[in-house]
């Protein structure tokens, strides 16, 4: 029984101290914000140029969808903000479409 208690005692301890060490690490370094960016408005003048490249359910122009859906594609697994403007400044070059 002397074993149990000890090993119990030592994985409470080692809880413990790696909880406040988390703890003490994250509230000291600030937390960078380019992980957390909205893309929501950039996927919509990505929609709103798909939109200007199709009427209702045809394509005015075949390649331009295609352009335009693969650079959402892009878009939505991008990892920064940066990330996405480049992605639209792209967009913005290629198309008809404006900033």
């Amino acid at each position: 029984m002397g074993i149990n208690v000890k090993f119990t005692v030592a994985v409470i301890a080692v809880a413990v101290i790696g909880f406040t060490a988390s703890s003490y690490f994250f509230s000291t370094q600030p937390i960078p914000s380019d992980w957390m960016f909205d893309k929501s408005k950039y996927i919509q003048e990505i929609d709103a140029c798909l939109e200007a490249h199709s009427f209702d359910d045809i394509s005015i122009n075949s390649f331009g969808k295609s352009f335009v859906t693969n650079l959402k594609q892009q878009a939505e697994a991008s990892q920064s903000e940066e990330e996405v403007k480049e992605i639209l400044n792209r967009l913005y070059d290629i198309t008809s479409c404006e900033p």
